[in-house]
């Protein structure tokens, strides 16, 4: 991080996750928190509902949307330290280890939802996962996606986090609003709704590293897409 003092070590995406996995839950993470408040918004939508996650890491969000009536449930990660996690959190999620940029082993119009919580910061290309979620959905099953604001990652926000004296870092890519856009209209994908959340946005108390910026920074952006 620019004018850090931080010893900070680089690594790659799978061997960041793999580190990060014992601590990620503990870890005190303004976008976690907020993601899962987005997602917590869209539930309702969800019940009874089957959803693939990609990039499922702990298993969170899968275990947060079993408990609000979603399923069946399944979620694949590139991490295998993540995903040991999911299935310790809930062995009765289907896991598999994969990169989101491959093609998913799993039958066309297989989902109700798709979802891309916090991960497509670390492809290049959007449009190959998200090409796979629209081949995946069923009719009138819906994509969507919760990431880091682009406003937040053009200004160089992404994941990280400290593993003891050092900074650990990952390859990340700043998409904008019209990377996001683009990508969704090329897969045959029609955003049906946008939502911008700030901290002001929460109806609960808020740490204090998500006013970091203050209340009214939009923080995360959340897409909700259809089948054209």
């Amino acid at each position: 991080m620019t004018g850090s003092t931080t010893p900070s070590v680089f690594l790659s995406v799978q061997a960041a996750y793999d580190r990060w996995a014992p601590a990620y839950d503990e870890a005190d993470n303004p976008m976690v928190f907020v993601a899962r408040h987005a997602l917590g918004a869209m539930a309702p939508a969800l019940r009874g509902r089957s959803v693939v996650e990609f990039g499922c890491g702990t298993g969170q969000n899968l275990s947060l949307l079993r408990a609000w009536g979603a399923g069946p449930l399944c979620g694949f990660d590139l991490s295998a330290g993540m995903l040991a996690a999911a299935r310790a959190r809930d062995p009765l999620l289907r896991l598999w280890r994969q990169d989101m940029a491959q093609p998913v082993p799993l039958a066309d119009a297989r989902a109700d939802a798709v979802l891309f919580s916090l991960t497509l910061e670390h492809v290049a290309d959007p449009r190959p996962p998200l090409a796979e979620a629209r081949r995946l959905l069923r009719p009138g099953g819906r994509v969507l996606v919760l990431e880091i604001h682009p406003w937040l990652a053009l200004a160089g926000v992404g994941a990280h986090f400290q593993d003891g004296e050092r900074e650990v870092r990952m390859p990340t890519v700043a998409h904008d609003i019209a990377d996001y856009l683009n990508s969704f209209a090329a897969c045959g994908l029609r955003v049906e709704a946008c939502r911008e959340w700030r901290p002001r946005d929460l109806d609960q108390p808020v740490p204090a590293r998500v006013m970091k910026r203050g209340p009214d920074m939009p923080i995360l952006i959340a897409f909700t897409a259809s089948a054209t």
